[in-house]
């Protein structure tokens, strides 16, 4: 057998201990079982590029399954938690973009601009930050922003999503928001290393690395 995705764990068992294990795995998508050996392999995505579609593919005795569909290509960036059951990719700055294109830029991935509407979802995000940012320390600065979904026109009271929806969640930083401007501008949210992950009010030509989020469940 030949994979091109990241064996997440190797085990004895049946079909059924061997999808039991994937569900309790971290990044676990798929499983690949043999029935001669009773040996279960399982992987961050499918095995077979295009083979998303199809369960029970075979090669060489052994059965492929899919547990969780691989519409979070980790070799376009991609990261998988199943913990807040979440899909995402941080971009890097682009000094030719403007933070009203990212969700533009995101939608080319067919994903959106990151929600982070909850406690849960916050702690996990800023801890894969902290670790994806002390490994590109070369490529992001401490002071960077980081951008995600959410944005305030001045003259309003709620802040809200994209879709107009209001948001309920806030890791404001205890600076923030300080909103002041021209009732018709427009605020966006941003966060970085340097603060502990809070957040802070950002005009539309502030600039940073930015997260994209695909939904896989629906």
């Amino acid at each position: 057998m030949y994979f091109n995705e990241e064996v997440i764990f190797q085990i004895k068992g049946n079909m059924l201990e061997c999808v039991m294990q994937c569900n309790h795995v971290t990044e676990c998508m798929s499983v690949s079982h043999s029935n001669t050996s009773n040996e279960c392999i399982g992987l961050s995505a499918g095995y077979v590029n295009g083979m998303k579609d199809i369960k029970g593919y075979h090669s060489d005795g052994w059965t492929y399954h899919l547990v969780l569909d691989s519409r979070c290509p980790k070799r376009s960036g991609y990261v998988y938690s199943k913990m807040i059951q979440s899909c995402y990719k941080i971009h890097g700055q682009n000094s030719s973009l403007q933070s009203a294109e990212y969700d533009s830029k995101c939608g080319l991935e067919e994903a959106e601009l990151m929600r982070i509407d909850s406690e849960e979802k916050q702690l996990c995000i800023a801890t894969f930050l902290g670790k994806y940012l002390s490994l590109r320390a070369d490529y992001f600065d401490v002071t960077s922003w980081i951008l995600f979904q959410g944005s305030h026109l001045i003259a309003e009271e709620h802040w809200r999503y994209n879709d107009g929806s209001i948001i309920n969640y806030f890791n404001w930083h205890s600076t923030q928001p300080d909103s002041t401007g021209n009732p018709g501008q427009t605020e966006v949210i941003g966060m970085r290393k340097i603060d502990g992950y809070k957040w802070h009010d950002l005009w539309l030509n502030d600039k940073g690395a930015f997260l994209c989020e695909k939904r896989i469940f629906d």
